[in-house]
This record gives C-alpha cells, structure tokens and sequence, in this order.
C-alpha cells in the first residue's frame, strides 16, 4: 500500500509538471499553425511524391531479375511528359505551407484567414523568389521543401505585422454597406505595403553581404541548421519519440504539441533524400518522412498495434474484446480504441511498454537506417497505410526496410506481452476486491 502511495504521489507531482509545461507549449500559437499549416498542404505533396515513386520504380536496370522491359521502355519515352504534377506540387510545397501556416495563424488571432494566407504566400515569395535580368526570371530554388523554414518564418512575420496593424486601426475600413470579400482586401491592403517596405530593403542589404548575391533563405537555412542536425541523431530522435510518448501517457496529444517542431525537420530531410533519388544518389538523411509511422509508431502512437495483437488472446474478456476492436483501426494507424479502452493513458502497468518499446524500435531502426542495412526515405506515404507496406514505398521499395518494420512489429507484440499478464492479474484481483465488498455489504450484521 505505502509502495502505490508513493508511486502515485509522484506520478500526480509528474502529472502538474509535465501538464504545466504542455500548457505553456500549448499556447504558442506558432506551433499549431505551423502543424495545421503543413497538414494541410500534405495531400498535394503525396500525390506528388507518389506519382515520382511511380515514375521511377526500380524495374528499369537491364541486369536485374526484376527488370520490366515494357516499363522501361515506357519511362524513357515519356517519364518527363508526367514530371510536370511532381513539380507542381512537391516541388512547389513551401509555397502551399506558408499559405496553409498565415491562415492558420490568423484564424487563431481571430482574423480573416484567407488574407491572412495570402499575406503569408507574398511575404514569402519576396525574400524567397527573387527575379533577375530582362525579361525576368524568378529564382526557384526554395519553392520546394529547401525553403520550408524560410516559409515558416516569414509566413508568421507576416501574420504578426497584419495582427499588429489590425490592432493599432492601421488598415484601410470601408463602410458596412461593402461587400465583406472586398472590405477584407482592402483591410490587407496596408499590411501588404508594410511588407513591401520592411522585406524589400532586407532583401537588398543581404543581398550585398555576398560576392554572388545572397539570399534570405540562404541565412535562414543556415541559421536551422544546427536544429535539423541534432534531431537527425540517435539522441535528437530519442528525445523527441519520448517527448510524444510521456505526453501522451498523461493524456495529452504529443504529437500535436511536439508536431510544430518535428514535422518541419522531417520534411527538410525528405526533400534532401528526395533531391538525391532524382539524382541518383545515397539518401543522406534517416529521420525524414514517415520514419517513424514505418518503423515506431507502428499502429499509432506507443507501437500499439503489437499491444492489440497481444490483447486480442488474452484470457480476461474485456481486454480480449477491445484487442480485437483494435486491430483493423490499428493496421491503419488509428490507435484511439486500444489507447482509451484500455486504457494505457496513465496506466502505471502498461505506460512502461508504452514509453520503452518505441525509444527500443527507434534505436534499431535508426542504427539500420545509419548503416545501410535498410533503404532510406525518398517518397511520401500517407500515414494512415499500413506500416510495413509505408516502408517498402516510402524507401523505393526496400525489402529490408519491410523485413525490419514486420520485425519491429513482433517484437512489439512480445514485448507487450509480459505487462499485459502482469495488468491481467491487477484487474482479476481489482475484481474479486469489489465482489468482497459486495459480499460483505450484502451480508446480514450479526
């Protein structure tokens, strides 16, 4: 008794810290523009990458036994005919992001998004697409994902200078009686020019820094660096799958509070490994795209598909029920029955599991991925396709890296194993206390 006193203790004392903290990250609106932004700016950038995936199988090598003689043929006929959606879309993904992150931003500012969205699209396309000579032509190097962290920044400079603006009555109000489309244009009318005079001189004093003209999106990158780097390491991955992890056992969503700062990272590593399959060389980058949907979060958040497998045979009739509940959902990364029917939310028991397993399946997946034993991330998957089959599109088919992700299923499962008998044997006993003190009120007094 004193034992789960203790544990529970520090267990509330965790509880206040860690929800205290989530609170504070919770409030930073940058963060859940940022996410919401990219969100919704996936689906363009996995029809694209999934069109290049189609483009490019590797079935064209003469020499190999999988060689596909008509496909081949196929490709070198018209494979440049069909690039033109790739490019449209990821290769125009920072565009999409810094429209879909000013929206975002000013909706939660309780502004209009549309202009907010649009002010983000401009702001962004002043320092990142400069254009050169006569007739002009614009610099397209950052349109794609190379200028995400540009679009990142800029987007919300822009929707802070259109929420400071708003604020002070330094916009343009037209009477009532005006359509409210064309009253919300012409209130972005100043922010745009306020834009126009603060980035336009900032363009051209860097671009005075430098021999060859150097952009903003060059220091911007530049400046991120260090951050990209340190996530893409064993311990910069570790403390961001555990960060998700130790939220979510104290039932708050980690991945969307945490998603702000790792999606960002994820996506700038997939379009470097994306840059180096079209150009025919070694991805250079491990934690980039669906990464961790392959190998960690196998059936949602906590490897729980390897935890529903394992309830679904269990002896006690409820846990058996929800396991099987769980599994179709869980194939498709939707955790939501297993994690609350449970539950594993601040299950002492079950959250150990919940917490190791993954850091285990990150540390293997991630010294695979380091030493080429399994492909890298070169396409986009949608994250709801099951596991094992996101590895083996998302790595240019990789039969390793669907070997590995199966692998790290059954161990998930085993793993699992021990605790859920452990959890059994607390709720058999938490039963038969109840039906003691049923008993026991029901008697007669003698």
């Amino acid at each position: 008794m004193k034992v789960d006193k203790i544990v529970e203790k520090r267990m509330a004392v965790m509880e206040q810290r860690l929800l205290s903290m989530a609170d504070r990250l919770g409030r930073i609106k940058y963060l859940a523009a940022i996410r919401d932004g990219m969100i919704n700016a996936m689906p363009l950038l996995i029809a694209g990458s999934l069109l290049l995936l189609l483009l490019n199988l590797p079935v064209t090598d003469p020499k190999s036994v999988v060689y596909v003689e008509w496909y081949a043929k196929l490709m070198e006929a018209h494979k440049a005919d069909w690039m033109q959606p790739f490019y449209a879309s990821l290769g125009m993904a920072s565009i999409f992001i810094s429209y879909g992150i000013g929206s975002n931003l000013a909706r939660l500012y309780k502004l209009p998004a549309t202009p907010g969205g649009f002010l983000a699209m401009f702001a962004f396309f002043l320092v990142a697409a400069p254009v050169d000579g006569w007739p002009p032509a614009m610099d397209a190097r950052f349109l794609d994902t190379n200028g995400i962290f540009t679009s990142i920044v800029f987007s919300l400079f822009a929707i802070e200078v259109y929420r400071f603006m708003c604020s002070k009555g330094m916009t343009i109000r037209l009477p009532e009686q005006v359509p409210p489309a064309i009253a919300r244009s012409f209130e972005a009318l100043t922010p745009v020019i306020a834009l126009i005079v603060i980035l336009q001189p900032l363009n051209l004093f860097v671009a005075s820094l430098g021999k060859g003209g150097t952009l903003i999106p060059e220091l911007v990158t530049v400046a991120f660096a260090p951050l990209v780097s340190a996530i893409d390491t064993l311990p910069g991955l570790l403390m961001i799958v555990f960060g998700f992890h130790i939220l979510w056992f104290f039932g708050m969503h980690g991945s969307n509070i945490l998603g702000g700062i790792a999606a960002p990272v994820a996506l700038a590593n997939f379009q470097a490994n994306n840059a180096a399959f079209l150009a025919g060389l070694a991805a250079p980058t491990i934690y980039a795209g669906s990464f961790l949907d392959m190998f960690v979060l196998i059936g949602g958040i906590g490897s729980t598909l390897g935890l529903a497998i394992a309830m679904s045979m269990s002896d006690n009739a409820h846990l058996r029920s929800i396991g099987r509940i769980s599994i179709v959902p869980g194939i498709f990364q939707i955790n939501e029955p297993v994690m609350f029917g449970t539950p594993i939310v601040m299950n002492p028991i079950l959250g150990i599991p919940f917490m190791v397993v993954p850091l285990i399946s990150t540390t293997i997946a991630y010294f695979a991925a380091y030493h080429n034993l399994v492909g890298r991330v070169v396409t986009l998957v949608p994250w709801t396709t099951p596991a094992p089959l996101s590895a083996l599109l998302a790595t240019d088919f990789s039969i390793p890296a669907l070997i590995l992700s199966l692998s790290l299923l059954v161990f998930s499962t085993l793993a699992y194993l021990p605790f859920l008998k452990m959890y059994e044997k607390k709720l058999e006993a938490d039963r038969q206390s109840e039906e003691s003190e049923k008993e026991l009120v029901a008697s007669p007094a003698k």
